[in-house]
């Protein structure tokens, strides 16, 4: 049994994408993440033998984000996910290490195998890259980490529960994914490293994305949230 867990926040002006909410405003900073999150369904896409959790906050966010998101699953031609396949559940309270642990926790006491997560922020994260994670578990490593070029995570993935691995990490700084090595060095934990990817945080990332290989996509994406 493997399991995705995608962590999300209800989409409103001035609760996500801080950085681009600073540099852009609300409105604008919540029409690139509603864009951004449509174009990561359409990339996992093609996932294989794995279900869908999607962790949000606020946790009394339970209908938004069930009604955000089996929209875009039913009504976007290329967004091939199955809704059956799919759970919702609150991040609850405490710290971003809080809440992945308990996510992570929660996924192996429910029998699940292999647990990979990932957030919004890599638009180039695909199926593909979320199979070679489960992969790399099944060979002789205990943990997969995908760094971004900025020093932090586009997938974390793991074949058992290993609280000791998230501690103590800035999570938003540039030192989250070294932190993470260094974490596992220390307890012994086998790691495979996935090559880095670019995330979207800041207005300079967004330009950089919009000329990448993703670009195209993601205007049409942002023109249909804000024509």
């Amino acid at each position: 049994m493997r399991l995705l867990l995608l962590f999300l926040s209800e989409p409103l002006p001035g609760q996500v994408k801080s950085r681009l909410t600073h540099d852009l405003g609300p409105e604008r900073a919540e029409v690139i993440y509603r864009a951004m999150v449509r174009l990561l369904l359409i990339q996992l896409s093609g996932l294989e033998q794995c279900r869908i959790r999607f962790c949000y906050t606020p946790d009394d966010a339970s209908d938004a984000l069930r009604l955000w998101l089996l929209t875009e699953v039913m009504e976007v031609p290329e967004i091939q996910l199955d809704p059956e396949t799919m759970d919702f559940h609150p991040q609850g309270e405490g710290d971003l290490e809080d809440r992945l642990s308990r996510a992570a926790e929660r996924a192996f006491e429910e029998g699940y195998r292999k647990v990979a997560i990932i957030s919004s922020d890599c638009i180039e994260l695909s199926c593909r890259w979320i199979h070679a994670a489960f992969a790399q578990l099944a060979e002789r490593h205990e943990v997969v980490v995908g760094p971004t070029t900025t020093g932090g995570h586009h997938l974390l993935a793991m074949q058992r529960y290993l609280p000791a691995l998230l501690r103590q990490i800035s999570w938003s700084g540039t030192n989250a994914f070294q932190a993470t090595i260094q974490n596992a060095i220390q307890e012994g934990i086998t790691l495979y490293q996935l090559p880095p990817l670019p995330e979207i945080g800041t207005e300079n990332d967004y330009h950089q994305a919009l000329s990448g290989p993703m670009g195209r996509r993601l205007r049409k994406a942002i023109e249909t949230f804000d024509p």
